[in-house]
């Protein structure tokens, strides 16, 4: 069976690794796997080298977004998949326009909350989505934005994790190293508006005097870092709140963490929350799609409405306050982890993927 994946690129975004992680996983199955860009041959994440890998804009020497439309079209007229699969909206959608009225399926793949306001993509996610097979969201809280019409070819699937998660564990329990801990609550994403990082660096700076062996480390890239590193310096918190940027040893630096902070004004599903939950860490965060799904509030970590620096500030000291409370979050999320396996998120595809060519 031929799968054809469909991305802007392989960057280091959330998305992205999902997709490499899945494809890798079909590819290791038997399946004829392929992954499109639409974008560039930008590739973060490691792919087993029986993928194929094809770059929509070096194929049909443009940059024009007709000119690639119109090239996929004849590429899947041409070589047929069984299955098309595209991830975010605004490749789904591109994508479905380029192969309306062909017989191939296609299973869409939402990766962000819906809700979030875009005139321009809300405006063809409604026009186009009907068109697809099927749709893969993160949540239940995706789910149900969507008609009625579109929740009946509606699965949700949570986004898988990578092995590294899993080699803490020992005889079948969880390997726990206190040992190699580090005061320090842990935060990964983009420095980017919608990741709201300004609001957690305001929380700790209201507990950071009470606790002088505490850090926060953020984790991540992107266009805010000169004023985030500006709030920083201005709240003297140099030393104590770190922006070392990316990392590809991010299980590492969870394991080696107490907390997991996310401040977020909207979400899909968080990746890093996932990891976070699967290591064993208890989760401070907004209350944002994908978080209600993963968190129970007060049992495997605590949840505060979007954008109340003063909930966060308390919830942070409430966790470090409280070693008891962390360890019971702590072993609840780590009897959560066997659920975001590669292989158990990739048979709930499966099974969409039988369904859809019944």
């Amino acid at each position: 069976m031929k799968l054809s994946f469909v991305t802007a690129n392989l960057g280091s975004g959330g998305a992205e690794r999902v997709t490499s992680l899945l494809a890798n996983q079909f590819c290791q199955k038997g399946y004829d796997v392929e992954i499109l860009f639409f974008r560039d041959r930008l590739i973060f994440y490691e792919l087993d080298s029986r993928i194929k890998v094809v770059v929509i804009g070096e194929e049909c020497h443009s940059n024009a977004m007709w000119r690639k439309v119109l090239w996929l079209r004849n590429y899947v007229e041409k070589t047929k998949p069984d299955v098309v699969i595209p991830f975010r909206v605004s490749v789904y959608c591109t994508t479905i326009l380029s192969l309306m009225r062909l017989s191939v399926p296609i299973i869409a793949s939402e990766r962000i909350d819906p809700r979030i306001p875009d005139s321009y993509w809300t405006l063809l996610r409604k026009i186009l989505l009907p068109f697809a097979k099927h749709l893969v969201v993160q949540t239940n809280f995706i789910k149900s934005y969507y008609p009625k019409f579109i929740q009946k070819k509606t699965t949700v699937i949570p986004n898988p994790v990578r092995d590294e998660v899993f080699h803490q564990i020992e005889n079948g329990e969880l390997k726990i190293e206190n040992g190699e801990k580090l005061n320090r609550i842990i935060s990964v994403g983009r420095l980017y508006p919608q990741k709201n990082q300004e609001m957690m660096i305001r929380a700790f700076a209201k507990i950071a005097d009470d606790f002088p062996n505490w850090q926060l480390v953020i984790y991540g890239e992107g266009p805010l870092r000169q004023s985030l590193q500006l709030l920083i310096d201005n709240l003297q918190l140099t030393d104590r709140v770190l922006l070392p940027g990316r990392t590809e040893n991010v299980i590492e630096e969870l394991r080696k963490s107490r907390i997991f902070c996310m401040s977020s004004d909207y979400e899909g599903m968080s990746n890093s929350m996932i990891e976070a939950i699967c290591v064993g860490l208890p989760v401070l965060s907004t209350r944002v799609s994908g978080t209600e799904d993963l968190i129970i509030d007060g049992e495997n970590g605590l949840l505060i409405d979007v954008g109340d620096v003063n909930s966060m500030s308390k919830g942070m000291r409430t966790l470090i306050e409280n070693e008891v409370l962390m360890n019971s979050m702590m072993r609840h999320n780590y009897s959560l982890a066997v659920l975001y396996k590669k292989e158990s998120v990739a048979s709930q595809w499966e099974n969409v993927i039988a369904n859809v060519l019944l």
